[in-house]
């Protein structure tokens, strides 16, 4: 007789902690996709800042930046916006860069340092309203990363 009446009790139960389970798995897949793509952000400013400082004498140290952040962060879905500056001045062409990162026999002043500066809106994986999960992530990601020219 006992054992009738507790014939539903594992499926009540199951029932009240699905929604959790779900909260659960989804916030780990959420933050999970948060952090992936902050690495893949920070590396790609860490890669860009890091050629661009050994970029002295080159011809176009601007491209160059550029092209090996965007390959960096290929996987990534929106835009990038990329800033980069050398000894605190923002460069927006090769000519400026290679300018202001000095020449092989003309180097910059001491302590010049170069930096790239990245910005990207994040989109998570879950956009709808399943318990708020997108309210509890950012909406921007930013990454900077600077370097002594060398």
């Amino acid at each position: 007789m006992k054992r009738e009446r507790q014939s539903g009790a594992a499926l009540v139960e199951f029932a009240l902690v699905l929604p959790v389970l779900f909260l659960v798995l989804f916030g780990a897949v959420q933050f999970g996709w948060l952090i992936n793509n902050y690495l893949m952000l920070t590396n790609a400013a860490s890669v860009g800042t890091h050629l661009l400082a050994s970029e002295r004498g080159y011809s176009s140290p601007y491209s160059d930046t550029q092209a090996a952040v965007l390959a960096a962060t290929s996987t990534l879905k929106n835009t990038l916006a990329i800033t980069v500056k050398v000894g605190g001045t923002t460069c927006t062409s090769d000519s400026a860069c290679a300018t202001a990162l000095g020449t092989q026999t003309q180097p910059p002043a001491t302590g010049t340092q170069a930096s790239v500066s990245l910005s990207y809106t994040f989109t998570p994986p879950y956009k709808g309203a399943l318990y708020s999960l997108k309210s509890m992530m950012p909406s921007s990601l930013s990454a900077t990363m600077s370097e002594l020219v060398q």
